[in-house]
């Protein structure tokens, strides 16, 4: 390397600016421009202009990974410096560059939090600012809890999956499977229709044509419990085929998950049956019910309210 171009590189560096302090709400713009990731852009690339010969350096909220740091085209450049503390990337661009070229440039946090990357494009033109700010924010608190929501959905819905294969291997067919897996006693199963009791969320883009409900006591004096079951038979009102797989039951006393059959998915101007059972302990639960059913991309939900049980 000349003399120069080591002159150059530390005069630019002597002249660096502090890493950034964390940002907070009251900080105002320091004149220069700045760019923010957050977890839905971080793999959009976002452009910053260099010049051929004149230097640029990138201050960082949040340290940089020093192994994550990939720039494409590395031998363009006279000088590539990460600073100690990963705040401050330095980069010296080659006199000779073509205008026009892109490279990419791609960094990685160092706390390895979401969000965990940051993508730049490069463009070489004639006019270029020196420095540029960049800020991460952080995914808020609220993203992790729906996700762990999620999760714990999702576990909940595999139990009752595997809970129904378990049965279904182990039980006879028919009403001796109900009298085995005592679903089913002398008093029987107890119906009602209550298909003019049922209400759907305005904007729902499905007609109830038809629900009835079903009551079957279950367990003993001990330890009472309660089957319910929904057969419904549901137009569907919408511009999209509808294939629900998944329930829950909210009653007066809590929410329960409740397992789904569907035959076959409800087509666009179509009618279909969706029968709904669910397992609760104690008795019938008092005063109307809200079901809620979606399918399995969580993109179509109908909330069904009124729901009685005999």
């Amino acid at each position: 390397m000349s003399a120069p171009v080591t002159v150059l590189a530390l005069l630019f560096l002597a002249s660096a600016p502090k890493p950034l302090p964390p940002r907070t709400g009251s900080d105002q713009l320091s004149g220069a421009p700045r760019l923010t990731v957050t977890a839905d852009t971080q793999h959009q690339p976002q452009e910053v202009r260099i010049s051929p010969g004149r230097g640029l350096m990138m201050t960082f909220d949040t340290p940089v990974q020093r192994e994550g740091l990939v720039l494409e085209a590395k031998e363009s450049f006279r000088q590539v410096i990460l600073s100690d503390d990963g705040l401050l990337l330095t980069l010296m661009p080659s006199s000779n560059l073509p205008l026009g070229k892109r490279m990419k440039l791609a960094i990685r946090f160092a706390d390895g939090a979401e969000p965990i990357s940051m993508d730049f494009s490069l463009l070489v033109s004639p006019q270029a600012e020196s420095q540029w700010e960049v800020y991460r924010q952080p995914r808020p608190a609220v993203a992790y809890q729906r996700e762990a929501e999620e999760a714990r959905a999702r576990l909940q819905r595999c139990q009752v999956e595997l809970n129904q294969e378990r049965t279904a291997r182990d039980k006879p067919p028919g009403l001796m499977g109900l009298l085995a897996a005592k679903q089913l006693t002398r008093k029987g199963v107890f119906g009602k229709l209550i298909t003019f009791d049922v209400v759907t969320r305005q904007g729902d883009a499905f007609l109830v044509q038809q629900a009835t409900s079903y009551r079957a006591p279950n367990g003993n004096s001990r330890n009472p419990r309660m089957r319910l079951a929904v057969d419904l038979k549901l137009k569907n009102e919408g511009t999209e085929t509808w294939a629900p797989s998944n329930a829950r039951l909210v009653t007066p006393n809590g929410e329960w998950t409740a397992e789904v059959w569907p035959p076959e998915p409800i087509p666009p101007g179509g009618l279909g049956r969706i029968l709904v059972e669910v397992e609760l302990p104690g008795s019938v639960p008092p005063g109307p019910c809200m079901l809620k059913l979606w399918d399995k991309a969580e993109t179509q939900v109908t909330t069904l309210s009124g729901i009685i049980f005999p």
